[in-house]
């Protein structure tokens, strides 16, 4: 907890929370990646939901963590040695990861609502490129308002609420967003 408060003093525009995400949120946000060819984490932070995800190997999906924070980054990198931690923005670093799986998860603690607009923009634009190139691929993003994080940038994307953790502080709704084709086909609702 001390290292996000430290981080939040020094950048709070990039630092969603001061207190870690509690394991029944990490939880609920890993529950969304079985059945999965890779896994990419944006904004793991201390790495609370990343230390929940599976390790890779032959039954499990690789994992891709992003985190733009200099210090936290070199610390996921000690505390999560079964992920590939790049440090950087999420829209510039997954420019060089070459071809992606169609069936993708996304899974994001990225305080969209504090975001400069900029990156708030080159963010979700790099999220929605990627959603877009197959239906199978999927953003889980949680929330701390009973909204979702940031309206797509295309019309063929759209949420759907999937859960609310009461026992995270503050409490939280995870969200996903995926290809509207793939979640009509299925039989879900759009939020």
């Amino acid at each position: 907890m001390l290292r996000l408060l430290r981080r939040f003093l020094i950048a709070p525009r990039t630092i969603g929370t001061i207190v870690p995400s509690s394991p029944a949120l990490a939880s609920a946000m890993t529950r969304q990646i079985e059945s999965t060819d890779a896994v990419f984490e944006i904004g793991a932070g201390t790495g609370a939901i990343t230390c929940h995800i599976p390790r890779g190997g032959k039954d499990k999906p690789p994992l891709v963590v992003f985190e733009q924070d200099h210090h936290l980054a070199e610390y996921l990198k000690h505390r999560v040695g079964h992920a590939r931690v790049i440090e950087g923005y999420f829209h510039n670093a997954c420019k060089s990861l070459g071809e992606l799986p169609d069936n993708l998860v996304i899974l994001s603690s990225v305080p969209f609502k504090s975001l400069s607009g900029s990156l708030h923009f080159s963010t979700v634009e790099a999220i929605c490129n990627i959603l877009l190139e197959s239906p199978k691929r999927r953003l889980i993003q949680y929330t701390y308002f009973n909204s979702p994080p940031f309206t797509p940038h295309y019309s063929r994307l759209c949420w759907k609420r999937l859960t609310r953790v009461w026992t995270n502080f503050p409490p939280a709704t995870v969200w996903e967003l995926r290809d509207d084709s793939s979640a009509v086909d299925r039989g879900h609702a759009s939020v």
